[in-house]
């Protein structure tokens, strides 16, 4: 192809010669000069994660959080650039700024064995917590990254958590526009003087580079109104934001294109074999509900510290009166099966 545009500038600017065989400097500087200015093949990377036995990922706002603010700090280290980051309840997908596997593979391993590694430590667990291989689909083109950028921000929407991309927390859309999308904006003149503590601590965690644990937000959590707990959230994910949205929007030239696309086109991914789980994820907003409300649990997280014999209790008591289906059931309270996915 460049041997083709040089025969052909040469040529014009050579009608009466023979083509040189040896491009003269100047037409070789005006050749460079015109491909530098040539536009470049837009490359997204697709990344996909599932778990070890399908169980759950997230269970509570921390842990949604410290994954999170893990991932931001990880693409900083890894100096990769994200275009998306959606935590589901039993899988994550991220865009990167990548076009190969082996650019962000350093990167998933780091953010998976750290969140790995805190969520085990929140449920007194041991093991693996990610399958071993992650996925990744190269998208190549205009076409096929808005396809993947519409693919990430509505499974929200497919897993019926939303009605729009930009309605769900923890698709980060929002943020694009507003630094405080989903509560009222801070007055520090108003604030409690534990809330101001907390974003002091965030304002500290953030600005060098140090993830979040659990036992420091649960800290932060417990002595806020649910006013100020709804603010702290959007105050720490706003902190440790590292998503390019400008470059995002860039591809539907605004932040309202950009959700007009997304509510058009639903999106697809048929470069991983993503497995499909049927069903809506509104279950796993319910089943922590009831345990607390319904049968005396006091913090979620607390059934995994049960013995086997009383999860499995809890596990059939949810199973007689509410229609969660088995499945959906087994993945929350983590309990093993051939088919701990479902079907």
């Amino acid at each position: 192809m460049i041997i083709l545009i040089i025969k052909r500038l040469a040529a014009g600017k050579h009608k009466s010669q023979k083509i040189p065989t040896v491009v003269p400097p100047d037409l070789f500087a005006s050749i460079l000069t015109f491909l530098q200015k040539m536009p470049t093949q837009i490359k997204l990377g697709h990344i996909y994660q599932r778990t070890v036995d399908g169980f759950l990922l997230f269970y509570t706002i921390p842990d949604f959080l410290v994954f999170f603010s893990i991932v931001c700090v990880c693409s900083k280290r890894h100096r990769v650039k994200l275009l998306g980051i959606c935590p589901m309840f039993d899988h994550t997908h991220l865009l990167a700024k990548v076009s190969e596997r082996k650019e962000v593979s350093g990167f998933v391993q780091e953010y998976s064995s750290l969140y790995a590694r805190e969520f085990n430590k929140s449920i007194g667990e041991e093991g693996s917590v990610f399958r071993r291989n992650f996925g990744f689909a190269p998208k190549i083109g205009m076409k096929s990254v808005k396809n993947a950028c519409s693919y990430l921000y509505n499974n929200p929407g497919e897993k019926k958590l939303c009605q729009k991309a930009e309605e769900y927390r923890w698709a980060f859309l929002a943020y694009a526009v507003s630094d405080h999308p989903f509560s009222e904006k801070i007055s520090l003149k108003n604030a409690s003087r534990p809330l101001r503590r907390a974003l002091k601590k965030v304002d500290y965690y953030a600005s060098r580079d140090i993830y979040l644990r659990h036992e420091w937000l649960e800290d932060m959590f417990e002595p806020l109104s649910a006013k100020e707990k709804n603010q702290l959230i959007d105050y720490i994910i706003v902190a440790y934001n590292v998503i390019d949205y400008c470059e995002l929007i860039s591809y539907y030239e605004s932040y309202e294109k950009a959700c007009l696309a997304f509510a058009s086109n639903q999106g697809s991914e048929h470069d991983i074999q993503e497995e499909f789980v049927p069903g809506s994820h509104k279950p796993y907003y319910i089943i922590p509900n009831l345990l607390v409300k319904q049968y005396g649990i006091k913090k979620v997280k607390d059934v995994f510290r049960l013995p086997l014999k009383d999860r499995m209790e809890l596990y059939y008591y949810l199973i007689a009166d509410t229609r969660i289906p088995e499945w959906q059931l087994k993945k929350y309270f983590r309990l093993k099966t051939n088919n701990a996915i479902g079907a």
